[in-house]
């Protein structure tokens, strides 16, 4: 399953690729049509269905666990960390590059182009994929880790909770506000309470989750998806807070710039 999923991304990346950057009969039948959107969806349910099996520790793939036990305490302390690096960092890329092309095609298909969140709908789609990397990687240590004799801490599993939560609401949140970002009526201030909501509640989970007795202090998914969430939340709130504020270059300073021009065109003539 594994093989057949890069074997088909590697074609329909490459098909992609020379109609993107040609000017041919492929452009004009490829691009921005009913195909690509099909070709991207394909793709991306493709590694929706490998990147689990790749990434479970069980399997000793890409994850394996390990644990951090001493002489002195009978706690195994359990956690998953990279086996594999190549196939660790391969596979996520290309995951994330899938869901990039997908939610550009999405948004451009549904008419959201220049709303509000021109520019950080794909941050959406990112932090939407980082909060179901911590629920998925969450669940599994606690079915896996904190349902076994000696597994890990109470204070790690407690830790492992509030992971779990936060990923919950950052699944639905993103959710929601990519969605109807996609479709351009997403609102200024209801993204930035939520963008805000999420940077406090990414904050807390990375710090309970990678210090200290946390359930991800071992290099992993884990880790990486709250750290993910973390810096993405961050991003999202600072691009919706220019926008929500009408500073920088985004699409409400661009919109106020063109009003400016067709005034001062009105005054000259």
């Amino acid at each position: 399953w594994i093989t057949s999923a890069s074997a088909i991304s590697l074609a329909f990346s490459a098909l992609a690729s020379m109609a993107h950057l040609g000017n041919n009969g492929l452009t004009s039948v490829f691009v921005g049509t009913i195909f690509e959107g099909l070709f991207s969806l394909v793709v991306v349910a493709m590694w929706a269905g490998s990147l689990p099996i790749i990434m479970d520790p069980s399997n000793g793939l890409a994850q394996m666990y390990v644990g951090k036990s001493s002489s002195s305490s009978d706690v195994a302390d359990y956690q998953a960390t990279i086996s594999n690096a190549n196939l660790y960092f391969t596979s996520w890329g290309a995951g994330v590059c899938a869901l990039s092309v997908l939610a550009m095609y999405v948004r451009e298909r549904l008419g959201g182009q220049g709303g509000m969140g021109d520019g950080y709908t794909s941050k959406w789609y990112l932090l939407m994929l980082a909060s179901a990397i911590v629920i998925i990687e969450s669940m599994r240590f606690k079915n896996q880790v904190c349902s076994i004799d000696g597994g890990t801490e109470s204070v790690t599993c407690g830790r492992n909770i509030y992971g779990l939560i936060t990923g919950c609401i950052g699944l639905a949140l993103s959710f929601l506000i990519s969605l109807f970002s996609s479709l351009g009526r997403d609102s200024a201030l209801i993204t930035t309470v939520f963008g805000f909501i999420m940077a406090i509640l990414y904050t807390i989970c990375a710090g309970l989750l990678t210090f200290d007795n946390g359930p991800a202090t071992y290099v992993g998914n884990h880790y990486f998806g709250a750290w993910a969430g973390f810096f993405l939340s961050f991003a999202i709130f600072g691009n919706v807070l220019k926008e929500f504020l009408g500073v920088g270059g985004g699409a409400a300073a661009q919109t106020t710039s063109e009003d400016g021009a067709g005034d001062t065109e009105m005054d000259q003539i």
